[in-house]
């Protein structure tokens, strides 16, 4: 019976059984049975070639003492992938360098080294470091948010002294606010907890604000994952991807060599956001491995495209031209292709463009959509938009806003009046907004004002129509007005007020006071919603007017009670 602790034994990189087979070959031989020593071989996967210490070039700041995950707590290992990769650069050296070989043998084993050479092992763990300075523009945005003057020291307060659901949900709302200013406080609880939940949500926290100071927790962890939560290895995949730590990369690639299924997919698509051209024709010539499952040749295309490694152009040229290969890898490569952003590529995506699978030419939209200045690439992305299939007209519509094709606006129209599938209406409907040409831009404010078209619709258009602030404000505020007058209409006027609140415009202070003035509580939230994000002077009196009131719904009377700061009698 092999238990937990046997299995992670047996992970051992594969270099450190290949080092104790070259250095003792007749022993080795007769433990593990074999007749000769000719039967020994090393797999060209597993020569190390370690890379470059890998630190952040970012400025480091004031490093704790006994830290944690300091490399200092590693150096006997370090120094036997030292002396490994000593032995193993010579003995390669050696090779090529035989007086026996031809200058173009030579060149070929050099070549091939070079390309087939693993830069897996344990990663040199960065040096610890105290969190970035907050930008100023993101604190003050923030704090325009908090609903009072108390908010930030409440925060704080939580941080020090709440329970993990508290602190969980603290850290979703700093989070979806881009707030900035808790980035220390969040550290020191991170090194002091030991509560995987709290540590899950401070790592996505450092990961939105793409700061480095946990890059030592999460090389460490994903040099030896195999005893943590999953949730959290995830995490710090994640973590290592949005901050770009290439210290990380042999740890990666070792997960990648050892195939455990738990982080093959997430080490893939953390190679593709942290290596460069080298790891990207590591990950093409793991491809041509027989042992790969489709799913797993899936992620290795999807990614190595992420990489823009022209060195892969062949490859994914024969792939994408292969009728007979997995469907999924060909649509990865169209996708891959396109990222190369080389002019050649478009003649070969437009073929493919012809293929009776939708899914194909789903991806050959987004292959095409990198090259806004080709005509060809426009051509067929606008034909797209009048395919057969709604996801390749979707990829297709959704492309247009990218290349900004204004010639695609009559198709747009078009679609938004009489596509079958809602999902493209509304996606036409919102590149037309972001287009902002005339034709396009009368065609919504017809929307909002003729009485014909239906308050579904006339939602989708206020949203896009507000959250591009180009054209519309004044029929949208009238047409608030008239909801406001009509029960019947609550949903619309719930959205559109909704909408309305997201923004902090000066010209909204008239309808936030009609909303307050609502007799409906639903209604009144969605104005208090609007004072909250613009401070409107003249909302005070009204909500103060609220909470003096018998009948005022208690919810509503909290929140004016913490708006205004109103203390108990």
């Amino acid at each position: 019976m092999i238990n937990s602790k046997m299995k992670k034994n047996l992970l051992i990189p594969a270099f450190l059984l290949t080092f104790s087979l070259f250095a003792q070959p007749t022993e080795a031989v007769e433990q593990i049975g074999l007749d000769n020593e000719e039967d020994l071989s090393v797999d060209p996967l597993f020569q190390l070639d370690m890379p470059s210490d890998g630190v952040s070039e970012l400025e480091q700041s004031e490093v704790p003492e006994n830290n944690p995950y300091s490399e200092e707590n590693s150096n006997d290992d370090n120094n036997s992938e030292e002396n490994f990769n000593v032995n193993n650069e010579e003995s390669n050296n050696a090779e090529i360098n035989n007086d026996d070989n031809s200058p173009e043998e030579k060149k070929s084993l050099e070549s091939e080294g070079k390309s087939k050479a693993s830069k897996g092992g344990i990663s040199k763990v960065p040096s610890a470091k105290r969190p970035k300075k907050p930008d100023l523009e993101k604190v003050k945005a923030a704090a325009e948010k908090d609903e009072n003057k108390k908010t930030e020291e409440d925060y704080r307060n939580t941080i020090k002294y709440g329970i993990p659901s508290e602190i969980s949900e603290l850290v979703e709302n700093l989070i979806k606010n881009d707030d900035p200013r808790f980035s220390d406080d969040l550290y020191e609880l991170f090194q002091l907890s030991k509560n995987n939940t709290i540590k899950e949500k401070i790592l996505q926290y450092f990961t939105k604000q793409e700061d480095p100071c946990l890059e030592d927790f999460a090389v460490n962890l994903l040099n030896d994952p195999y005893d943590e939560a999953s949730s959290i290895v995830k995490a710090s995949f994640q973590y290592v991807s949005a901050v770009k730590t290439k210290a990380a990369i042999p740890a990666v690639i070792s997960l990648i060599e050892s195939e455990n299924e738990n982080y093959f997919n997430d080490a893939i698509s953390t190679l593709g956001e942290i290596g460069d051209a080298g790891e990207a024709v590591f990950l093409m010539e793991y491809l041509n491995r027989d042992d790969l499952t489709d799913a797993q040749r899936q992620i290795l295309m999807r990614t190595s495209g992420k990489m823009h490694a022209v060195e892969t152009y062949d490859y994914l040229v024969d792939v994408i031209e292969d009728e007979d290969e997995n469907t999924f890898v060909r649509m990865y490569a169209a996708e891959s292709l396109g990222l190369m952003q080389k002019k050649e590529v478009v003649p070969v995506l437009v073929q493919a463009f012809n293929a009776t699978d939708p899914n194909l030419r789903q991806y050959v939209i987004k292959g095409l959509l990198n090259y806004p200045d080709v005509l060809e690439a426009k051509q067929t992305v606008i034909q797209g938009v009048r395919d057969e299939h709604w996801r390749v007209r979707q990829e297709a519509i959704k492309a247009v806003k990218e290349m900004k094709l204004t010639d695609s606006v009559p198709y747009l129209i078009y679609r938004a009046q009489n596509d079958s599938e809602k999902v493209i209406k509304d996606e036409s409907i919102k590149v037309l907004a972001a287009l902002n040409t005339k034709e396009g831009n009368d065609f919504l404010v017809s929307q909002i004002t003729d009485k014909k078209v239906g308050d579904s619709t006339k939602k989708k258009v206020a949203e896009v129509l507000l959250a591009e602030n180009t054209a519309g404000e004044k029929e949208i505020l009238e047409l608030a007005n008239i909801c406001l007058e009509d029960d019947r209409r609550k949903d619309l006027r719930k959205a559109i007020g909704k909408e309305l609140a997201k923004y902090k415009r000066s010209q909204y202070e008239d309808i936030c006071l009609k909303y307050l003035q609502s007799k409906d509580a639903d209604t009144i939230a969605l104005g208090l919603d609007m004072y909250k994000t613009n401070k409107y002077t003249r909302a005070e009196s009204i909500m103060q007017n609220l909470y003096n009131t018998k009948g005022t719904n208690s919810g509503i009377k909290a929140r004016i009670k913490k708006m205004l700061e109103i203390e108990d009698e």
